[in-house]
Order: C-alpha cells, then structure tokens, then sequence
C-alpha cells in the first residue's frame, strides 16, 4: 500500500540442495498499533499459513512472536528487528519450547544497503 501500512518482501535462498523461494507479507493495524507478519515457504507453497507473529517496534528494536506447532508439539516463535538504520538492519528468529521462559536463535540475517 502506497501510505507503508503493508509490504511484501521476496526472498531467494540458494542451498547446496536448489534454490528455495519464500515471501513474507506485513501488514500493518494503525489502530492497535500492531504489525502482523506473514511467510510463505516455495518448499510447501499451498500448505497452511501459521498464525502471523505479531508485534510492534519500540525503543527502535520491533519484536514479533505468535504460538505455532511442529511436529505436533506447541512452541513459539519470535522475530527481532533491530539496528534499523537507512542503510541496514538485523533480523533473527528465535524459538521457544517453554512458553518463552528460553529461546534458541536459529536464524540471523544483518541487511546491508548495496
């Protein structure tokens, strides 16, 4: 949307198995303030969306988290945007078997403008 309160960011991911692809869809609610981030994985392009993580951004680090399950088990999962800058930022994904008392960071990613 032209005025921000939604984008869709594309991803390639280049493996020594084959490229996978992925988006992710972020909308945002101006009325509780709330972002809602979706993903969409090329390794499963018609199965079930998981809930969005949700979330804000305060203090200049936005952090995101919603209930999911694998393999039949409940976890969380959180995302954390921080070091937001014009020319960069940092992105992580974290996980959570115990309701949020500890997190596994799986996946960080530092943007960098080119």
């Amino acid at each position: 949307m032209a005025d921000g309160s939604a984008n869709v960011e594309e991803h390639t991911f280049v493996w020594p198995t084959g490229n996978t692809h992925g988006i992710a869809l972020r909308a945002y609610d101006s009325k509780t303030g709330l972002w809602a981030i979706w993903w969409v994985d090329s390794r499963d392009p018609h199965g079930k969306l998981d809930p969005p993580v949700q979330g804000r951004f305060e203090n200049g680090v936005g952090t995101f988290d919603s209930d999911y399950v694998a393999d039949g088990k409940p976890m969380r999962v959180r995302f954390v945007w921080s070091h937001v800058s014009a020319d960069s930022a940092r992105w992580e994904q974290a996980t959570s078997a115990d309701n949020g008392q500890t997190w596994d960071t799986n996946w960080m990613i530092a943007f960098e403008r080119m």
